[in-house]
Parts: structure tokens; C-alpha cells; sequence
């Protein structure tokens, strides 16, 4: 075996390390975003569930929910917003779901329930009434509200 071929030996060698190695980085860094995305998905739905923690929110919320006449017109903004926040959370669970990180029904189910929690009251359908036809919102987040609201 000349020099020449033991070089060639140990430059296959060092090669496949190399891309060994960056597998291996490659792979931990798309587990590290992964969670790093869940993690921020989770924040997210407990920021949209704990807005409902100020009281003030939550009696703007309550009396929402019975109708848009017993708010002000900023109550009914922050109402309107409260909503759209809830229905675009819903449908996170919906994607996520389609992105394998639990069963796909499991996650249109918990859409679903959040959608049927915050919209299926008076004040949302008043809402939803008035920006059914051009919604702030991705058709899928539309079908979804419609779904809960039978239309």
C-alpha cells in the first residue's frame, strides 16, 4: 500500500465523520426548533386563555357574550378581538394536529370545543353576522366557526 492510498483511506474516513457529525447537529437543531415551536404554541394558548384572568376583560367578555349592545364601542373591539384570537388558536390545534403531533381528529376536536366555547353565544353570532361574508381570517378558521355555528 503506497502513501498515496493510505491519504485516500483516511480522507473517506474523515469525510464520512464529517457528514456524520453534521447529521447529527442537523438533527438535534431540527429537534431543538421543534420544541422551541411548541413551546411557543403553548404560550401562546395560555396567553389567549389567561386573558379571560383580568377581570375586567372578563366581564367585558360576559357581557359580550350576551349581546355587542352591552359593550361600549372599545369593549366591543376588545370583545371582537378576544374572539378572532380564539378562533385563530383553534386552528392552530387543527394544524398542528395535520403536523403529526397528536391524531388528527384529536386535534380538529379540540378546534372544535375551543371554537364552540367562545363563539356560541349571542354576542360572537352578532359578530360572526357581520363579518361572516369577509372575515379577518384563513378560510379554513371560517369553515370552522361556521361548523360550530351551523351555518
Amino acid at each position: 500500500m503506497t502513501l498515496s492510498e493510505i491519504f485516500e483511506g483516511l480522507t473517506a474516513i474523515g469525510l464520512f465523520i464529517s457528514v456524520a457529525l453534521v447529521f447529527s447537529e442537523l438533527r438535534r437543531n431540527g429537534m431543538e426548533a421543534r420544541l422551541n415551536n411548541w413551546i411557543n404554541y403553548t404560550q401562546r394558548v395560555f396567553d389567549s386563555r389567561n386573558t379571560a384572568v383580568d377581570l375586567d376583560v372578563a366581564d367585558i367578555i360576559v357581557r359580550g357574550q350576551k349581546n355587542l349592545q352591552n359593550l361600549t364601542e372599545p369593549e366591543q373591539m376588545v370583545f371582537k378581538k378576544y374572539l378572532l384570537n380564539s378562533a385563530l388558536t383553534a386552528m392552530s390545534f387543527t394544524v398542528l394536529a395535520g403536523r403529526g403531533k397528536y391524531g388528527e381528529e384529536t386535534g380538529r376536536e379540540q378546534s372544535l370545543r375551543l371554537v364552540k366555547e367562545e363563539w356560541d353565544n349571542n354576542g360572537a353570532r352578532e359578530y360572526w353576522a357581520e363579518i361572516r361574508t369577509t372575515p379577518p381570517m384563513v378560510k379554513d378558521t371560517q369553515l370552522l366557526v361556521d361548523e360550530v355555528l351551523g351555518y
